[in-house]
């Protein structure tokens, strides 16, 4: 979207040409010649920058500037003036000018300067969502601390938090949460706004480690090409978190001795002392009296280091936070897999209980994303599941008999049976025994293997199976749907939903399962099977534009497969489904929505849920022309709050384009919807599927207000024109509806009929 310039200027001919100017180099511009209009457009148009003059005939464009700064402060604003000097210079820059131009204007250093203005604006505004989506992230607030223990520890590290000084060492387990603590801690401390490096101190060699932490001097060792610093350096004035600092080689922990102490290191190679102001955290989930006994850790470095200790308790010790931790979870990952959040049951909390999590909190993690992503309804802790996989390997592992085996009639078996599987192709042979197809060769030919024979018994096998699976297919069809038959407890749950899928209406099970004793296995993949039956799906992923969700998820994200308590199979509100990837409230789209943040309508009654072949997946569909043209101040007030405010309807809305309907007002008859201005009742104020910008044919309109029962017991009921799809002849390319005989505004006639009835049945039956 194009940057929006406001232009203040006292004298019409450079406000005219400069808004002609910038307009024709892809800017929108809004004109103000006073301080008061420069005010007025501040607040309605949300301009992206401000060029001011700075003399504006009795008034100042430093006024602008103050107003500027005060209303919309991440608005830069750039003075010009004709009458140049040094105090008005300073005085611009002290009050928060981006830039200060000298009159006459060249208008190509002024679009440089516009462009540079804007891209430092931008450049600080997502800088700032940045930080603060950082600080919204990693803050006290989004610890779970039920337990005693943890609230003790949130409680020290809140204390910590609130002074810049001080060497924190966190110890605990692993996965237990200690970078989170540290994250937080910095987050919420006077160093906030200053950088976070974290290191771990096992991950990287010792020679590679000190040049990390401290940097190096060009030609220091072998491909030191240039100078380089290191991340104590970079992150002066803020943190640096030590992760792992029990494993940090001993040549090291006497280096890092220094820093602690003094402040004050020298790169590798260097010879002047550097100076830092940072906070250094440390964390291990080593047992550093231990190490200290066995001379793995330096007893000096713990003394220096064991300032400020938090001790995180594993999980297995404070169950009281499984449970909220497990809730918080999986809302983060339902948030990041585009998925519904899933409600755990009885039996699942009670396993998250009993379960010691040797790997704690991220354990826990890793197994609910399992959980959520394979759509599994019981928890299978990690540790739990490789013993299982590692018991099923010994029980599908090859024993030697104790008479032992001659290897080669072993081989030999091997090689034919695989043949036999295959129908005698070679290459899928070779590819079951893992060799290649001349290593088959060299086999078959070595033991005397008849190709021939395998396929004579293979088609024989083969007719018989055949045989087997259409007598099955003819018994399948006899009791009508097994695996209905073999789920009717699940599929009697269905019954109570409002919207049922077709299929599981009709018991068509057998539709899209495989195995009645396995619902898992369906006969395509999720996204596959949906579209055997909805083709249209498969034609959107073509179109131009696609939703993300759509193209890159099956379609259990937001429909249900079965039954639901939405329209359309939804898993949820329409609403809760599109603020799970997009936040109403972010800066981009409170920018594309023109600064609103409450919608009064579902999201699809302007968008596609799918893909369209228009930007940012608007319907296709007919667009309202004040919507087209994004002319959104004809019918709405500035947005105030987010919420979206409609001038006074339909006098100050409607009528201004649609004139001609203010006159109905005055008919004998009028709709009472339409007298009170409630157009939106009947119309989609922005985009519809039909002419007059409605979703719904006008007597499904129509029959939302009046009772459904008329349209049996209309004087019309049993005449042709009922029938749906009948054309009416008055009315080319159009079906019979209410329209046909009434106003749906205003009429001269009771019950607001077009005329009188058999002026209206001549129309049709000339005499």
């Amino acid at each position: 979207m194009s940057a929006k310039i406001l232009i203040v200027d006292d004298e019409d001919l450079i406000r005219w040409s400069l808004g002609e100017d910038l307009s024709k180099a892809g800017y929108k511009t809004v004109l103000a010649t006073t301080v008061e209009e420069a005010v007025k457009a501040l607040e309605s148009e949300s301009p992206d920058a401000v060029l001011t003059d700075l003399r504006l005939a009795s008034e100042s464009g430093i006024e602008v500037l103050k107003a500027a700064r005060q209303m919309r402060p991440e608005t830069p604003v750039i003075l010009m003036t004709a009458y140049a000097d040094l105090a008005s210079a300073i005085e611009a820059m002290r009050e928060g000018a981006a830039d200060y131009i000298s009159k006459p204007l060249q208008l190509t250093g002024l679009k440089i300067t516009l462009q540079r203005v804007l891209e430092t604006a931008t450049m600080r505004t997502r800088l700032q969502q940045a930080n603060r989506k950082r600080k919204e992230r990693f803050n006290f607030d989004s610890i779970i601390a039920r337990s005693v223990a943890m609230k003790e520890a949130l409680a020290m590290a809140k204390k910590i938090a609130s002074s810049p000084l001080g060497t924190v060492l966190i110890l605990g387990e692993s996965g237990c949460g200690k970078d989170r603590l540290a994250r937080a801690i910095h987050y919420e401390s006077p160093r906030s706004l200053q950088p976070f490096m974290e290191i771990s101190c096992a991950a990287i060699p010792e020679n590679l480690l000190e040049s990390e932490l401290f940097g190096y001097e060009r030609g220091a060792f072998t491909g030191a090409v240039q100078q380089k610093k290191g991340l104590f350096e970079m992150a002066n004035g803020g943190t640096v978190f030590l992760n792992e600092i029990g494993h940090m080689p001993l040549g090291l922990q006497v280096k890092l001795l220094r820093v602690i102490e003094d402040k004050t290191f020298k790169r590798v190679g260097g010879r002047d002392d550097i100076t830092i102001d940072v906070r250094i955290m440390a964390a291990t989930n080593e047992k550093l009296d231990i190490a200290m006994k066995e001379n793995r850790f330096r007893s000096d470095l713990f003394y220096r280091i064991n300032v400020l200790t938090i001790d995180l308790l594993a999980l297995r010790q404070r169950r009281e936070d499984i449970l909220p931790l497990a809730d918080a979870l999986l809302e983060l990952i339902a948030k990041e897999l585009r998925k519904p959040k899933i409600t755990l049951s009885e039996s699942t909390r009670h396993t998250l209980l009993t379960y010691d999590w040797p790997g704690n909190v991220r354990e826990l993690k890793n197994a609910l994303e399992r959980m959520v992503i394979l759509g599994e309804d019981s928890i299978k802790p990690l540790a739990e599941t490789a013993r299982q996989a590692a018991a099923a390997d010994e029980a599908n592992a090859s024993h030697l008999p104790e008479s032992g085996v001659v290897l080669e009639d072993l081989e030999r078996d091997f090689v034919r049976q695989a043949l036999e599987r295959t129908g005698g192709n070679q290459q899928k042979a070779a590819h079951l025994l893992g060799i290649s197809r001349d290593s088959l060769r060299r086999r078959v030919e070595k033991f005397g293997i008849k190709i021939a024979s395998i396929l004579i018994l293979t088609g024989l096998s083969l007719c018989v199976t055949t045989s087997a699976w259409a007598a099955k297919k003819d018994k399948k069809r006899a009791s009508k749907d097994a695996f209905l038959a073999a789920n009717q407890e699940a599929a009697a749950t269905f019954k109570d939903k409002t919207s049922t899928h077709p299929p599981v209406k009709d018991g068509a099970c057998l539709q899209c399962h495989n195995d009645p004793k396995d619902p898992a296995k369906l006969k395509l993949e999720y996204k596959e099977l949906c579209f055997s039956c909805h083709s249209a799906g498969k034609d959107d992923l073509q179109r131009a534009h696609v939703h993300p969700a759509f193209k890159d998820n099956d379609c259990s994200v937001c429909h249900a497969s079965h039954a639901a308590d939405q329209p359309s199979l939804l898993v949820s509100p329409q609403a809760e489904l599109c603020v799970m990837c997009h936040a109403i409230d972010d800066g981009p789209a409170v920018k594309a929505h023109f600064g609103i943040t409450k919608m009064q309508t579902a999201c699809t009654s302007c968008h596609s849920a799918h893909a369209t072949d228009n930007p940012k997946l608007l319907r296709d569909s007919k667009q309202h022309v004040p919507f087209q043209s994004r002319s959104c101040e004809m019918c709405h007030k500035p947005a105030k709050l987010g919420v979206v405010q409609l001038k006074e309807t339909p006098d100050a809305t409607c009528f201004l384009c649609h004139s001609n309907f203010r006159a109905l007002a005055k008919e004998p008859e009028a709709h009472p919807p339409f007298m009170a201005g409630q157009c939106t009742a009947c119309h989609n104020p922005h985009i519809g599927r039909r002419q007059a910008l409605t979703d719904k044919p006008l007597s499904d309109i129509c029959l939302g207000c009046h009772d459904a029962g008329l349209k049996d017991n209309h004087p019309v009921a049993r005449h042709p024109t009922a029938k749906e799809g009948t054309m009416d002849p008055r009315r080319k390319n159009k079906p019979f509806d209410c329209a046909s005989c009434h106003q749906p505004h205003a009429g001269k006639l009771p019950k607001l009929l077009r005329a009188e009835p058999s002026t209206l049945c001549q129309e049709c039956h000339n005499k």
